[in-house]
This record gives C-alpha cells, sequence and structure tokens, in this order.
C-alpha cells in the first residue's frame, strides 16, 4: 500500500485481544483519547478475553459508533508465521474458516516468502478496515509515537511476539527502521520468568516480586557469573541462549528451568532457612545479569546510531530498577518508556503504527497523559453512596483535606479525575500514604495490600522539588512510575516508608499542569509537614484490578482497612 497523506479527521480503534491485559482505545489524529484495559470492567486480572467492555467504553465516551471508525488495529499479526510453509493448517486441515491463512500461504509458495509486519483486511464497509499489526512494531510504536523525542533509537524486548522476542532500531518522523530482531528461544522476557520459577514465584507474574527482592544488599556475585556462563554475548550486539539451561518454548516440559540450571545454582542444596537466602541470592544474580545483557545491546544499539534518545517498550522494560541505570550505564542521554510499554498499550501501539506509519499522517508531539479512562462527577458518585446508605460529606478543599488526613496518620483511597490507563496508579486511583511513617509501609500492606513485606511503595513528589529529595537532576521527568532513582542521604530517614532497603524509590514526579488535584494534594501536605512526598500505591486489593468506578471503590473501601475514601469532594469515613 503506498503511503498518502490525507486530509481530515481519522479516527482508529487499537486493540490488544488475545494477549495479557487485553484492552481498547481511541485514537484520532494520532492522539490517544480513551482507552482502559479490559480487566477494570469484567474485574478479572490480566484477562486475555475480548475487550467488549472497553470497547463499548471508549466509544460511549465520544459519542461514536463503529461505523464513523476510519480503522482497526489489532496488536499481533497472524500472517507473520507466513515466513514458513505451515501444512497442518493449510494442506492437512483444511477448513473454510481457515481460508484467511490458508490461501495466502499456497500463494506464497509461488512467490518470494516474505510476509509484511502487517495484514490488512477489509470487508466492503460492513466493518471499518482491520489491521493486524506485529506485535514489537506494535510495542516501537507505543514507545516513540508518546515520546518527546523527533528521533530516537529504539529497543523492545519481552517474552515474544509472533516468533520475535526483541527488536532495536531507529526511528524518525513517521519512519521506523528495524536494524536488528532477535528469535525465541533467545528472549530477556523468558530469561527473567525462567528465574522467577525457579525462586518459587509465579512466571509472567511475579516478576515485580523479583525485582523487589534484588534490592537486599547480599554477595551474589558468584551466582551472577554462573548465569551468565549460560549466555552468550555476541558481537553484533544480540545473545544467545544455552538451551540445555532454558526450556520456555518447550511446550510439553513442565517448568521453564531444566535441571542443569537447578543444579548449576545449587537449588538442591538449599532447603529451610538457608533457602531464603539462595531465592534472594538468586533474585539479585538474575536481576543483575539480566541488566549486563541488556546493556549489552544497548551499547551495541549506541554505537550503530549515535541516537541521544532512547525509547524502550515491550514487558522486559517494565523493570524499573534497570531502567533507572540506563543513562549511567549506557551513552544515552534522555530515556523515554510510556505509561503501559506491556502488551495491554500495545493497542495503542498498532494504532499509532497504521496512522503513522502505513497512512502518513502527521504526529504532534506533546506530554501523554494516562488518564485516559473513566470519569465520574458528584452526582453518580453520591448516588452509589446513597444506594447503600453511607454517610459522605462533601468538602470543600479536597486536596487540603487529603493532605490534613495523611499528614495525620491516615491511610486516603483517593478517586478522581479519569482512571489511568497501564499498571501504575498514578494519583486517580490511588492509596495514599505518609512517607515519614516507619510503620506505613506494614499498615497499608495489613489492611487492604496483603503482599510480600520486601516490596516497596512508590514515592510521589513535586516536579519542582525532584533534585532536593532525589539524586537526579534538577527539571528531572519520571511521569508514570517508571524508573527507580536513589533517594537523596539527607532524606533516606525522612521518607522511611517510600526508601527501598537499597536507598531507591520508583519515582513519580507530579506537575500541575499534568494532574492538578494530585499536586495539591502534595503541595498542601508539604505546607503540613515541610516534606513534598506522598507514598502512593493503586487503589486495589492485592490480585485484584484497580477500581474503575465508584462501585468498586467503596466495595473496597469496606472489604479492606482503608480508613478514609475521598472521591472527588465527596468524602467516606468509617464509624469507630
Amino acid at each position: 500500500m503506498s503511503k498518502a497523506k490525507n486530509a481530515g479527521t481519522t479516527k482508529a480503534i487499537g486493540l490488544n485481544d488475545g494477549e495479557i491485559n487485553s484492552s481498547a482505545a481511541l485514537i484520532v489524529d494520532g492522539n490517544v483519547i480513551c482507552g482502559a484495559p479490559e480487566e477494570r470492567f469484567n474485574r478479572i486480572k490480566k484477562t486475555k478475553v475480548f475487550p467488549k467492555n472497553a470497547l463499548n467504553y471508549v466509544l460511549q465516551d465520544q459519542g461514536l459508533t463503529l461505523k464513523e471508525i476510519d480503522f482497526i488495529a489489532q496488536a499481533w499479526n497472524p500472517g507473520a508465521t507466513w515466513i514458513k510453509y505451515n501444512p497442518v493448517i493449510s494442506s492437512n486441515r483444511v477448513r473454510r474458516e481457515d481460508y484467511f491463512y490458508s490461501i495466502p500461504d499456497h500463494l506464497f509458495n509461488f512467490t518470494h516468502r516474505q510476509p509484511n509486519e502487517w495484514v490488512k483486511m477489509e470487508f466492503g464497509g460492513a466493518l471499518p478496515p482491520i489491521y493486524f499489526v506485529q506485535h514489537h512494531r506494535c510495542h516501537i510504536a507505543n514507545a516513540f509515537f508518546l515520546s518527546p523525542f523527533e528521533e530516537a533509537a529504539f529497543m523492545t524486548a519481552d517474552w515474544r511476539g509472533e516468533i520475535e522476542s526483541l527488536s532495536k532500531g531507529f526511528a524518525k518522523g513517521n519512519t521506523i527502521t528495524v536494524l536488528d530482531t532477535q528469535e525465541v528461544p533467545n528472549s530477556l522476557g523468558m530469561f527473567y520468568a525462567t528465574y522467577t520459577e525457579m525462586v518459587g514465584y509465579q512466571p509472567d507474574n511475579d516478576e515485580w516480586k523479583v525485582m523487589a527482592l534484588s534490592a537486599y544488599p547480599v554477595d551474589c556475585e558468584e551466582y551472577r557469573k554462573r548465569i551468565l556462563s549460560t549466555v552468550t554475548l555476541l558481537d553484533d550486539g544480540g545473545f544467545e541462549l544455552d538451551t540445555s539451561y532454558y526450556q520456555g518454548t518447550l511446550l510439553e516440559k513442565p517448568r521453564l528451568y531444566t535441571d542443569k540450571l537447578y543444579r548449576l545454582l545449587d537449588g538442591e542444596k538449599h532447603e529451610g532457612a538457608a533457602r531464603e537466602e539462595w531465592v534472594i541470592m538468586v533474585a539479585k544474580a538474575m536481576q543483575l545479569a539480566s541488566e549486563d545483557i541488556a546493556v549489552h545491546v544497548l551499547n551495541d544499539l549506541h554505537s550503530k546510531t549515535k541516537a541521544r534518545n532512547l525509547v524502550l517498550a515491550g514487558g522486559f522494560f517494565m523493570n524499573s530498577v534497570l531502567n533507572g541505570k540506563i543513562t549511567d550505564c549506557t551513552p544515552f542521554e534522555n530515556v523515554y518508556i510510556s505509561y503501559a510499554p506491556d502488551d495491554a498499550g500495545n493497542g495503542i501501539g498498532a494504532a499509532l503504527y497504521v496512522n503513522h506509519c502505513i497512512l502518513d499522517r502527521p504526529r504532534t508531539i506533546a506530554y501523554r497523559s494516562s488518564s485516559i479512562g473513566p470519569q465520574f462527577n458528584r452526582e453518580q458518585i453520591t448516588d452509589a453512596l446513597k444506594r447503600r446508605k453511607i454517610k459522605f460529606e462533601i468538602v470543600a478543599n479536597p486536596p487540603q483535606r487529603v493532605a490534613q488526613l495523611l499528614s495525620e496518620g491516615g491511610v486516603v483511597g483517593l478517586f478522581q479525575g479519569r482512571m489511568e490507563f497501564g499498571d501504575r496508579a498514578l494519583g486517580n486511583r490511588s492509596i495514599l500514604g505518609d512517607p515519614r511513617d516507619t510503620s506505613m509501609k506494614d499498615k497499608i500492606n495489613a489492611m487492604i495490600k496483603y503482599r510480600e513485606g520486601y516490596r516497596p511503595f512508590a514515592p510521589a513528589t513535586l516536579f519542582e522539588r525532584v533534585a532536593d529529595i532525589f539524586d537526579v537532576d534538577a527539571r528531572y521527568e519520571c511521569n508514570y512510575m517508571e524508573k527507580v532513582v536513589k533517594v537523596r542521604e539527607a532524606y533516606r530517614k525522612s521518607i522511611p516508608a517510600v526508601t527501598h532497603f537499597d536507598g531507591s524509590g520508583r519515582l513519580q514526579t507530579v506537575q500541575r499542569d499534568h494532574n492538578p488535584y494530585f499536586y495539591d494534594v502534595i503541595s498542601e501536605f508539604e505546607k503540613l509537614t515541610g516534606i513534598p512526598v506522598v507514598l502512593n500505591t493503586s487503589f486495589n486489593i492485592n490480585a485484584e484490578p484497580v477500581v474503575l468506578s465508584p462501585d468498586d471503590a467503596i466495595s473496597t473501601f469496606f472489604n479492606s482497612g482503608l480508613e478514609y475514601l475521598m472521591m472527588e469532594d465527596v468524602l467516606v469515613g468509617k464509624d469507630a
């Protein structure tokens, strides 16, 4: 399809269906207008079902019907497997339902077998055209087209998409140039998941926990060397995993690691109390080894592009510990990771890829807020409370009251504005606490989060004060809690509830024009305490999705030990 610069408004739906955390979003002229993960509606965490509720939301939010949409983009390209003839589907299992795949598969035998990065289906006007876009191209588009950069190097990494597990290259304007790719089994996502499973957690789900464990001050250098002995770092910037240690691509195998890898790390020798120390050492060694591999790839990428700017995407780059180190460990000067670098954001990436790379529509560069989900007004909130006969108070200055409650040791569920898209609540669907209180982390864990005591909670701070509190330069932006940085030594004892074992914090910088309500909460808290930081964690009970509606917030509030619930300017407490 030749590119054509068309005039007029382009409305697109981006879908992530069938992958982890299905979602839908509406993009108009390259701008993300609204969107949400399906899990927030059906309350099934990381659901893979078709995002019908999320799709219904984005259409209703803008008063649109599907017929008014110019195109739909799905973040997966089944046609990627046309790279090799598939006789199972195309010859031996001849069903009419398979024709969409099997006819092109047969025809590719008559020409050079080189499928495109996307496939388009037309329905004669009955539906908008549907583009099926290659998984890692969606990751790239999500990272680059949401970034503030005119040009940037890029790297994507996850377990796998179609057959790719990693891509790297350079993006400028509307052009994405892929320089190198890797395929499974050579996968950073699978690498990390393997050790997540080995130390007793759920792979492809609990990697956060392993990352948190890696902050413990233990000597793991010997295990780091052993883990790196299972990996070959190639001169071209790639890497290879020794498959005698990793079996994640063998579906019939019961686990991701082999007995050989378990023995290499002395797993059978550590039981009882010694097991806990071993788990920490393996977690830390693997985190450091994964950083070594990623830095190897990134240094090669910089040598090939000489770029100052870098964008990162894919589930592997939910690793905020690594993200915070990249400018120190590589020559890149500026790093951007979007609010949804994982699969949930790939519907957005698919629509942006079609809009810019295929249709060559112009791009605008601006701050991209994650607050694109549903919003509820006072009437909707009070109606939900009245149905349940719950007492409430209308507050004249809600940010000031929230700050006062926090300064007095209260824990507040904050529900305001549009729900955030992505795994990180950024002040709209948040649980807030006083970072000065050493016991606050344990208090919140006991009352609602019910998660491992070693996992840290995040500090949210005023953008203007970030360099005072954290070891970063003035004007440092970390809008989406995407990076871990060091807390300055002078403040570690002042904000112990958000300072991790190693003196770090998963930072969020808050600017007034990005989120005035949340900014004012922190500002008012500083007036009361002298500390321009609050503890922020997502508004949900462990293993449940973040709350979406007033009813969700009320249910979570009364099913937990939360003390206060502020929904816009409506305050709910619990009678003693």
